[in-house]
């Protein structure tokens, strides 16, 4: 082959490489843009988003603090159930106290009371025993002579 054949070979294929790469251009351009285009939608869909987050999150912040006052309330309504609950557990001891106090002192003149009584009950059978049943022994017998 001649030298002008073997320049028209190379000038054929740096066209054909020419139009590859001008193909291959084109082809990478699309796809840039389909993938910039898929982008701007993603990144669409992430506004839109963020946009109806925005209130959510809004209202999220505002039934946070609700939350907080009524943490806050409980908290002091339950250290006040404390105090009360203490206060009515010295109280409920005290009275305790008193009626075992009041018991104990009741508990001994009851006990006097009843042992008096019984004593008294035990006498009384023993003298009316005693009149319904004389004992010979008991009695003296008198004769006029």
């Amino acid at each position: 082959m001649s030298q002008s054949t073997l320049n028209m070979v190379v000038s054929i294929a740096e066209i054909l490489l020419f139009i590859t790469l001008s193909v291959l251009a084109v082809y990478l351009i699309i796809s840039l843009k389909k993938i910039v285009s898929s982008i701007s939608k993603i990144e669409g869909e992430v506004i839109d988003m963020s946009n109806s987050l925005s209130p959510v999150i809004k209202d999220l912040s505002l039934v946070i603090e609700d939350v907080r006052v009524i943490v806050d309330k409980s908290k002091v309504q339950v250290s006040k159930i404390e105090i009360v609950t203490n206060e009515l557990i010295e109280k409920a001891n005290g009275i305790v106290r008193i009626i075992s106090t009041v018991q104990n002192a009741g508990n001994s003149y009851v006990n006097n009371g009843l042992n008096f009584i019984s004593a008294i009950n035990k006498g009384t059978k023993t003298f009316i025993n005693k009149i319904k049943h004389p004992s010979v022994n008991s009695l003296v017998e008198y004769t006029d002579d």
